[in-house]
């Protein structure tokens, strides 16, 4: 494998913003968990099917998982985002369309990250209200919102990437 040069390109502001808009996401989300902790009875909704009916239970211990997680992928994909170098190009990559293949890879990756902060927000967010009032908040559309925030920045990116001469 070739080594590819690295191009010093500065965030866009759709980086700035998704940025601002993920790590917020994120952060309330861990603070309401915090302060809500002690309302939490001592079995929550741990797993939700297809349809966002709860399919399992279990301690509220568990919730700290999807943080942990939630933080373990941030800074992977913080860690990728920061070398755009290192991704996967096409063959038609060279010198004159170096800086937009950089661009759009790690735009797709910093709108990918940051939608993985709000769907771990969403879920923490989801088995917290299902535990507290026993109804949910967005029910069926749980599973399909999730699906749209993980795949729909991918899906961008590719349709982009087409683009790029």
């Amino acid at each position: 494998m070739t080594k590819r040069k690295h191009l010093d390109l500065p965030k866009t502001t759709t980086e700035i913003l998704a940025n601002v808009i993920g790590y917020s996401v994120f952060v309330i989300t861990i603070a309401l968990m915090v302060f809500g902790w002690d309302s939490l009875p001592e079995k929550i909704p741990a797993h939700f099917n297809a349809v966002g009916e709860v399919d399992r239970y279990g301690t509220a211990i568990e919730l700290l998982i999807l943080p942990v997680i939630g933080i373990l992928v941030g800074v992977a994909l913080e860690a990728l985002e920061r070398r755009p170098e290192v991704h996967n190009y096409p063959i038609r990559l060279n010198d004159t369309n170096r800086a937009a293949f950089y661009l759009n890879s790690r735009i797709m990756l910093n709108l990918t990250k940051n939608a993985f902060f709000v769907v771990f927000s969403i879920s923490i967010l989801e088995m917290m209200h299902v535990a507290i009032v026993n109804t949910s908040f967005l029910g069926g559309w749980l599973f399909p919102i999730n699906l749209v925030l993980i795949f729909g920045p991918v899906v961008y990116g590719i349709a982009k990437r087409m683009k790029i001469k």
